[in-house]
């Protein structure tokens, strides 16, 4: 693998268990924004967390929206294909445990991890995803037999509606992953119940 698939501003901090928190960011955040959180839901993973390289008024994203919110499948697709090629060159570079890779996003993070998950499931042995709902309109069905889910939304999450969400439970549910919704009260943000929740349980 090149070392420039490596090239992206990126974040690695080693742990003490084998497991690797891949850490996505949301809209305008960077590589930096969710060690917090990765700490709180496994102190003693490793940490390997990609900056977004799309950049929609400035702000980091891993993929495009249409000015209407919508989301541009294609970049999505091409969000994906890089981000795999980083994730393949981590692994090598960091002698990462590749079936220990567990996805942890929230908003357009979540979402990306997400679309990783249905064009690469043997890349995450599962996911924590937060203010996140349905990266693709349609899905081809996925093997995710194993993979441990979480969706961690609030019901007054307007990126995230609660009927989509449902659907998107049932889809992965479909698809064999052992998925758990978690809701709150709230709108797009990270519930510390939920984290905890998480915590206990990976």
């Amino acid at each position: 693998m090149a070392n420039n698939d490596l090239a992206r501003p990126h974040v690695f901090q080693r742990g003490s268990s084998s497991r690797t928190l891949l850490l996505l960011h949301g809209t305008g955040a960077d590589e930096h924004d969710l060690l917090g959180l990765a700490k709180a839901l496994d102190p003693e993973a490793s940490v390997l967390s990609p900056r977004g390289m799309h950049l929609e008024s400035g702000m980091n994203r891993f993929f495009e929206r249409y000015p209407d919110g919508s989301f541009n499948e294609a970049s999505i697709d091409q969000g994906v294909a890089e981000l795999s090629e980083f994730i393949e060159a981590a692994i090598v570079e960091y002698e990462i445990d590749r079936k220990n890779i567990f996805g942890t996003g929230f908003s357009n993070g979540a979402n990306t991890a997400s679309a990783l998950m249905i064009k690469h499931p043997a890349l995450l042995s599962g996911a924590a995803l937060f203010g996140s709902t349905r990266p693709y309109r349609e899905v081809e069905k996925v093997d995710l037999n194993g993979k441990q889910i979480w969706l961690a939304n609030g019901d007054q999450d307007p990126y995230a509606p609660v009927q989509v969400s449902e659907a998107w439970v049932q889809e992965l549910q479909s698809f064999g992953a052992d998925i758990k919704w978690l809701r709150h009260p709230g709108g797009h943000q990270i519930s510390q119940l939920h984290v905890t929740e998480i915590a206990s349980a990976l």
